[in-house]
């Protein structure tokens, strides 16, 4: 299970990728039975799935690897009037 700090870090070290994958927006957030995860905003209207996302990206931690799981929502992405 990651922590809150641990997401927050992987999200900072992945958010190039996360990004390139189509994810508009990535917060951290609880995930229901993994702690806390990083989860990545994809627009309802562009073709990117689930499936295009890592399930979880690692980050090192004091000489372990920790997995932090990675959650796809979908949300409009913001756009300025």
């Amino acid at each position: 299970m990651a922590t809150e700090e641990q997401a927050r870090l992987a999200r900072d070290q992945h958010q190039d990728k996360l990004a390139a994958s189509g994810a508009h927006s990535l917060s951290v957030e609880p995930v229901a039975g993994k702690g806390f995860g990083v989860v990545a905003w994809v627009d309802s209207q562009t073709s990117n799935s689930a499936s295009e996302f890592p399930s979880s990206v690692s980050i090192d931690e004091k000489g372990r690897r920790v997995a932090v799981p990675v959650v796809v929502r979908e949300s409009k992405s913001f756009q300025v009037e």
